[in-house]
């Protein structure tokens, strides 16, 4: 991990602290997020993200009404927080195809607060049988804020010829459909295998140095 990594990472969590500063309510969340990603919206229950968290059921119940508003502040924090992601990564010195490693590899760090289900959570409130509207509807007037933000670094990678030279919006997609795979991946793996390196996981937009968007033969 580089220093700019850790450097995100850190912004990461006082990020998620300060938009929630109330202790037992980002536990609660926290552990919401664990319980609704494995088990999914509909089969996930008020006791069992009260026994992830170690509270009592009546505790959880003094901060969140139904698991249906637990939900939809998951989604809309991570909404919120994937978008200021990227915007830190833009902040940092550095050329475009740094920027975007850096931010890679903060996401992909299994201790990372944007590796905790973000991407996963937001992907559910899209498509999930039975997930809240309210959800829903954040998911839909949200979902753009990383992609306002990563796009312009992209193309500046472009005019800089470090990505290659595709639809920039193709291009983001792309990558954090990516992101949402490996969190997703994470959650479902059993044991210490192997996860992909940010340069591995950026070689579908990296530009060859040969030139003329010529990619490695390996590749």
């Amino acid at each position: 991990m580089s220093r700019q990594s850790d450097w995100l990472k850190a912004r990461y969590a006082e990020n998620f602290a300060n938009a929630m500063p109330n202790y037992a309510i980002r536990q609660i969340l926290l552990h919401a997020i664990e319980v609704f990603s494995k088990k999914g919206f509909a089969a996930a229950k008020i006791k069992d993200i009260a026994a992830s968290a170690g509270f009592s059921q009546g505790y959880v119940y003094t901060y969140f009404k139904s698991k249906e508003e637990i939900f939809t502040q998951i989604v809309e924090l991570a909404a919120d927080g994937a978008g200021r992601a990227v915007a830190f990564a833009a902040e940092l010195p550095g050329s475009p195809l740094d920027k975007i490693t850096w931010l890679t590899e903060a996401f992909l760090a299994p201790d990372s607060i944007a590796m905790q289900h973000w991407r996963l959570i937001l992907l559910q409130s899209a498509g999930s049988e039975g997930a809240p509207e309210s959800a829903k509807r954040v998911s839909a007037e949200k979902m753009k804020r990383p992609f306002e933000h990563l796009i312009p670094i992209i193309v500046e990678g472009q005019k800089a010829g470090e990505i290659i030279e595709e639809d920039p919006m193709m291009l983001a997609i792309t990558y954090f459909s990516t992101i949402q795979g490996l969190g997703i991946a994470r959650i479902q793996t059993v044991g210490d295998l192997p996860f992909p390196s940010a340069e591995v996981v950026l070689r579908f937009m990296k530009k060859s140095p040969k030139g003329d968007g010529e990619r490695d033969a390996h590749f």
